[in-house]
């Protein structure tokens, strides 16, 4: 009876979760959290050996705009005030640019790097961030990044975001962050959400001598380009576990054109047992290509409160 209670309240809550297009007070967390682990939970039981140690479960993350509210690049602004700088002008401002001085930079980049994103395409732009900090070290980029998400960005974290990477974590499942934004910003996430630096991903320059360079490393973590970096990342993790089977069961996201290839993989995966979940975040409608594919919530509320 308890079995068929449980599969009853499963039920219902992916009804609410895919009818709904936003749930109010962002009731959406727990039923994530649920449905995510109930799926983990439903493989191991239907496995041969239904020993955890015998899977690696895996969640996939979107950064900016799905866990950080605004990006951590570019910044965010309301109404057209500043909430905060992105690092890429806090690098800038910081003499860390070998293309913009401190003075007067920030403004010359800003409109190089609009062109770029607007006029030719975001596949320049993106990488652009990286490739001007070259000749830069690495240590001090690093260090900026770590004291500014300390203290400025990760106030501004998603509550509803963090309480479900965090409930994942608890219960074995690893969350891996996949990003447009700089590697080199990027990494200095992980102690504030308590990850490893090495589950983050971020367009990637080649270091050299302790220093960045303008050679990017490929994938570039867009588009389709996150897509491969799943597909790289799981490949690896089962070849340094090749008695262990890999399981994504998760991918959350905020952008149909950056998020959706990436996302869509995982929602189209055929599992073990039940199904992905694939969560998009203030994404509003679906393009036709991933119609009914993700489930769409809201969210606005931040660590601390603004």
């Amino acid at each position: 009876m308890k079995h068929k209670i449980m599969a009853f309240i499963s039920i219902v809550a992916s009804m609410l979760l895919f009818c709904l297009p936003a749930m109010a007070k962002e009731e959406h967390s727990d039923i994530v959290i649920s449905k995510i682990i109930n799926t983990k939970q439903a493989i191991l039981k239907n496995a041969k050996d239904p020993s955890s140690s015998k899977f690696i479960f895996l969640a996939f993350w979107d950064f900016d705009g799905t866990i950080l509210k605004g990006d951590c690049s570019e910044g965010l602004e309301s109404n057209g005030t500043s909430l905060y700088k992105g690092l890429a002008e806090m690098a800038i401002n910081s003499g860390y640019s070998s293309v913009y001085s401190p003075k007067g930079g920030a403004q010359k980049f800003w409109k190089d790097y609009r062109y770029m994103e607007q006029d030719i395409g975001k596949w320049l732009a993106y990488p652009f961030i990286p490739q001007m900090l070259y000749g830069a070290k690495q240590r001090d980029i690093y260090k900026l990044s770590e004291k500014y998400f300390k203290d400025v960005l990760s106030d501004y974290y998603f509550n509803s975001s963090v309480q479900i990477l965090k409930a994942l974590e608890k219960d074995g499942v690893e969350c891996h962050v996949i990003s447009a934004s700089a590697d080199v910003f990027l990494d200095a996430a992980a102690p504030t959400l308590g990850l490893d630096v090495g589950r983050f991903h971020g367009i990637e320059v080649r270091i050299k001598d302790g220093r960045l360079t303008r050679e990017l490393v490929y994938p570039i973590t867009w588009s389709d380009g996150k897509r491969e970096k799943l597909i790289s990342i799981v490949k690896e993790i089962e070849q340094q576990h090749p008695d262990k089977q890999a399981v994504v069961l998760a991918a959350f996201g905020n952008s149909y054109g950056t998020d959706g290839s990436f996302m869509k993989y995982v929602a189209t995966q055929k599992l073990l047992k039940g199904d992905p979940v694939t969560v998009m975040i203030n994404g509003g409608d679906a393009p036709t290509q991933y119609r009914n594919l993700f489930i769409k919530v809201e969210q606005s509320e931040t660590i601390k409160k603004h």
